[in-house]
This record gives C-alpha cells, structure tokens and sequence, in this order.
C-alpha cells in the first residue's frame, strides 16, 4: 500500500502542528541550570536546513529539509562535506522519504516500500530489507534504527494487511497493542517486536489517543521511550535481544497543554478536537554527563491558537508561541530542572555532539538578524 498526499497531510496536521509505574517520591524540580551557548557554526549554504542526526565516529552533522528529501553533510567547522537530494525515479529511486538518520555512519532512509536505503558521499551502498509487506501513516522525526550484533532495531512498522480506519475506535484499541520497536536478525531475517507498552500506560484505558509517535534514545543498555504527547518516559532495559520495562517516569511540566482522548465509540471526534489546539511533545532525549536532558514543547492552547487565528506566515507565529524547553533528571530519573530555556530561534531536533555540547540548529525565520548561510549554535548545560 503506497501512502497518498491525503493520508500525509492529515497526519501531518494531527502531530507537526506535531507500583506498576514506578515513579521516585523526590520527582521535583530542585535545581537551577541553565544551556549557555558556547559557540556558533556557519554554513555556507543558502535554504532552510535542519540538524537532525550526527556522526560521533566521523565527528559530522546531518542536516535535512522538512520533509527529509535533500540533506547536507558537514564537518564541526561547518564545512560542506556532501550534499544530496534523493532520485524519485530509476532503480535506487525514493519517491517518498519517511525518514532519515545515520546507522553506522551510512545516512539512512526509510523508504515507502522497500526498507532502509543507506547512502555514502550520495551513492547507495546497502539496504535494511523488512522482509514483509509494510505500511506508513506518519514521518518518523527520529528515525530510530541502531543494531547491536546480529540484531539491527528499528520503529515497528505496520502490516499491509492491518486495517487502518481513523474514525473506528476498535482501530486504536488494536495500535496501541502493537510493538513499538522489532529487531530484525540478519542470519535468518525474521523480525519480532521486542517492546510494547506497559500495561499501567495511560494509552491502553480504552479510549482514543490519535497516533502517538515513538521517540527513543539508548543509553547504554536502557531504553528511553516517548509516544510524542505524553509528559512521561517509559523506561526499558535491555537483555540480551530484549527490552524488560522498569518504569514509567512522569515528567512535571507546568503549563503544558494536554490532548482530549475521547471514547471508542466516538474515535471520528478525536482528530476535529485535536486540531483546536496544539499538544504539548516530548521531542528527544539526551545523556548529559550525569543527567539525563529531556526536550520538549508545551504546546497552543485553544484560545491562544484562537488569537493566533490560521497561519499565513509558514508557522512561525506559532512556533514563537512554543519553543523547545528541557527538564534535567539526575541518573536515577530525579527530576532537577523544568524549563530550561532553548534560544529561542531553536529547532526542535538536535544533537550531543563528542564534546557533550547539544547542538541546535537555528529558524532563520525567528531570528531578528539575517544570516549568509545556516547556522549550528553549540550549547553547554550548566548547572547555577
């Protein structure tokens, strides 16, 4: 099944616009830290770029449009190191990039119908093969794929043959009970779902929660999941090829906007609510040193989305109303910090680079300045 514009574009709309649960009695904000930046990186290139992924091993950045179809490859100076835009047409073609991201230093893309393509200096080198008919509904913003062994680990990806109905609520009861990451093994290409949902989720109470998109960061050997509009983390650890749940981690956000899960019987409703006002997200997560950095957005209200009124400059009205913030967590998932300021001309993806810096690339759009090219801020996070 090849996704249309339509199905992109509803999807789009609904997430761009995106004891059991074990939690630590001392979970507040204590501390003061702050993200300093600490240098600034130009690149001599003319158009809108995102950071979306680095290389720590070749020590490079990856940047991509909006829609992940052209990107550039640069070295800490900012220097141009390779810049490409997908084929739509020929043998290696990629009509459709649903998203991209480094494996083993290779950028990598998930295609519409055929697996991962891996690409060096623009040139296709390999694939990860899904060795079953799938189907995709949504982009992925981090593309999630890593290997360990003989296991390479990526977003789960629906089955042709799961019956996809938006405004039928037996529909979600059935998504939320799918995996949320598969191991494929290379010796044998079977794949099998190595991590679902706690039974404590919020996600499995019987109502709808529209597509939640899963964002997750390894550490070591512990799993770190977000389903994009919950302000909490699950947390796995990983034995041996699976992943045994630990804990729920809530993350205390003051001001965040929440999304209305509505019954079964009335799914169709959902997305019409939904749109009234922007969710707050839990965009990425991060090992700093000795805390863990946990980004999000708060989110619209409804009457601040009101008093915005439609957009007619691109989102940038909207994106100044909901910058990136971060809460710090100590290595045992104790909350130190809420809302660490990003600079404000921040995208939402970014990096730690081999200095421990997060790097961020900057909205030309927010900024008060213009510049000759894109900018990279560095930023180090201190703590007051």
């Amino acid at each position: 099944m090849k996704l249309n514009l339509s199905q992109f574009a509803l999807c789009s709309l609904a997430f761009g616009l995106l004891s059991c649960g074990k939690n630590n009695e001392s979970n507040t904000a204590s501390k003061s830290f702050t993200l300093e930046i600490t240098d600034s990186v130009q690149i001599d290139y003319l158009g809108e770029m995102m950071l979306i992924d680095f290389d720590p091993d070749a020590d490079k950045y990856l940047l991509t449009t909006d829609v992940y179809y052209e990107y550039l490859e640069v070295d800490d100076k900012g220097k141009i190191l390779n810049h490409n835009k997908f084929n739509p047409e020929g043998i290696d073609a990629v009509e459709t990039s649903l998203g991209l991201g480094y494996v083993d230093g290779k950028v990598t893309v998930l295609t519409q119908t055929s697996g991962y393509y891996q690409f060096v200096d623009s040139s296709k080198v390999g694939k990860i093969p899904i060795p079953y008919n799938y189907q995709v509904f949504m982009f992925y913003p981090k593309l999630g794929v890593f290997r360990d062994k003989d296991k390479t680990y990526f977003p789960s990806l629906w089955p042709e043959t799961f019956a996809v109905n938006m405004d039928e609520g037996e529909f979600y009861k059935k998504l939320y009970r799918l995996p949320i990451l598969s191991s494929l093994d290379k010796t044998n290409q079977d794949t099998m779902g190595v991590v679902r949902l706690p039974e404590n989720s919020k996600l499995l109470d019987g109502q709808v929660h529209g597509f939640p998109i899963p964002v997750y960061t390894m550490d070591q050997n512990k799993l770190l999941l977000s389903m994009w509009l919950e302000p909490r983390i699950y947390v796995y650890n990983k034995v041996g090829d699976q992943f045994e749940y630990e804990r729920t981690v809530d993350v205390n956000i003051p001001d965040w906007v929440h999304y209305d899960p509505v019954p079964l019987d009335k799914a169709e409703q959902f997305f019409e609510g939904f749109s009234k006002k922007l969710s707050g997200s839990l965009t990425n997560f991060f090992k700093v040193g000795d805390n863990y950095v946990i980004v999000y957005n708060k989110g619209i209200s409804e009457a601040q989305m009101s008093e915005l009124g439609p957009p007619t400059d691109g989102g940038l009205s909207r994106r100044k109303k909901n910058p990136s913030y971060a809460a710090i967590f100590d290595k045992d998932f104790n909350q130190l910090a809420t809302n660490v300021a990003f600079p404000i001309t921040s995208n939402y993806p970014m990096v730690v680079n081999n200095e421990r810096e997060l790097v961020v690339s900057k909205v030309a759009g927010l900024s008060e300045t213009e510049d000759d090219g894109i900018i990279l801020y560095k930023l180090k996070l201190t703590e007051k």
